[in-house]
């Protein structure tokens, strides 16, 4: 059987699982897939573990029916405001014969972990900006560069301890083991994004349900990233205070008549929804419903401009924005966005991958996807798999054992 590669985005509103086998080298290919509404998430953190873990196991059930397999193993993707990010450098003797090896690398990385950490916190990824080969410097790939020392700049992404936790537990109660755990705005750099964008600079905005997640890509890094407690579900929230109607009645006129710009929306057409206090639907005019998400919209915007501002970066993305997550399907959405930044605006559709079922071709399956290349670049290329696959569940567990057991 070929090797597989599966992803878990547990988000505020709903839950994808997606398994893929590797074929060859570097294609992927989807076998299953599954989706159930997201329970028991609050701004992309667990707020109630019984509900978050039955709706990962509705998702998972779906898609190892579909790809009439298990899944042992899974990536899965993390948000939430609890998430921080601080720059960081290591450094480190070059090894054997002055060659830049991955051990090397891995050991550089490593050196950058050390940082003084709140002990309610637990690091999650330590990503290279760039390297320096002793005064060689700004270096994206050092593997095979002669020289003494080897030093990186890096981000290292935190999450507050609890909600890392209880996210692994929602997993692992289903027997998963977490491979690994990816920033959900990384991951969805890795669907959307052309090495054109990474190099020049482009700001990744994930418009989730509860959160918008925002990842600044340069040189082919991740150089920033942080998160807005504003998401969809704002969106809907207003419309149903507005409008004096239920959650899910607001939700449904959000997606069937939605717009981000009330200038383009006919003034003489109206729509009906269920309101409080009625015996039936009420009449709205749909200009109106615009115009209550627009200024939603406004704001979420609004906010991503003053982060990128605030981190020092406002300028450095000529290639704009990449619009992800559900938030990014409103009608009008990427173009108030190109208003209000004057910056290149784009709404970023996942990456197409064999077999893959047109339901994963949008926008708010950015970060399932991503999840899957994210492994595929960064464990499958490295070898990694090819090794795994040679041991036995046994010798895993082994392995780990003494994993923990080595000093440092």
């Amino acid at each position: 059987m070929a090797d597989t590669i599966c992803a878990i985005d547990v988000g505020t509103t709903k839950v994808c699982a997606i398994i893929a086998e590797v074929i060859g080298e570097e294609r992927l290919e989807i076998v299953g897939y599954g989706r159930a509404a997201s329970d028991g998430m609050t701004k992309g953190v667990v707020t109630n573990v019984a509900a978050a873990t039955a709706a990962i196991g509705q998702a998972v059930e779906e898609a190892e029916q579909e790809a009439d397999r298990s899944i042992g193993r899974a990536y899965v993707g993390i948000a939430g405001s609890h998430i921080q990010a601080q720059p960081s450098k290591g450094a480190v003797p070059i090894g054997r014969n002055r060659i830049v090896s991955a051990e090397d690398v891995a050991r550089v990385k490593e050196a950058a972990r050390a940082i003084a950490l709140p002990h309610n916190r637990e690091i999650i990824h330590v990503v290279p900006r760039s390297y320096a080969v002793d005064e060689q410097e700004d270096l994206q790939e050092p593997i095979g560069m002669h020289g003494f020392r080897l030093a990186v700049d890096a981000q290292v992404i935190s999450g507050a301890t609890g909600a890392v936790r209880n996210l692994l537990r929602c997993i692992q109660t289903h027997g998963i083991e977490v491979e690994e755990l990816v920033l959900e705005p990384l991951a969805s750099g890795e669907a959307v994004l052309t090495e054109a964008e990474r190099d020049m600079g482009v700001a990744v905005v994930d418009m989730g349900g509860g959160t918008t997640d925002l990842a600044m890509f340069m040189k082919g890094s991740l150089w920033h990233t942080m998160v807005v407690d504003v998401g969809g579900q704002h969106l809907t929230h207003d419309l149903a205070v507005g409008l004096g109607a239920p959650f899910e009645a607001a939700e449904q006129l959000k997606l069937r008549f939605g717009s981000a710009l009330a200038s383009r929306v006919p003034p003489d057409q109206d729509v009906t929804v269920d309101v409080f206090g009625e015996g039936g639907p009420s009449t709205v005019p749909r200009q109106l419903v615009a115009e209550i998400l627009e200024v939603r919209a406004e704001e979420m915007i609004d906010l991503v401009l003053r982060e990128i501002k605030r981190s020092g970066y406002d300028g450095l993305a000529p290639a704009g924005l990449v619009l992800t997550g559900g938030s990014a399907m409103l009608p009008g959405l990427r173009d108030l966005a190109r208003q209000m930044t004057q910056m290149p605006v784009r709404v970023g559709i996942p990456a197409s991958l064999a077999k893959m079922p047109p339901d994963l071709r949008t926008p708010d399956n950015a970060t399932g996807v991503g999840l899957l290349l994210w492994a595929m670049h960064n464990q499958w290329l490295s070898g990694d798999f090819s090794e795994r696959r040679q041991r036995s569940p046994f010798m895993e567990r082994v392995m780990r054992w003494l994993k923990n057991l080595l000093p440092g």
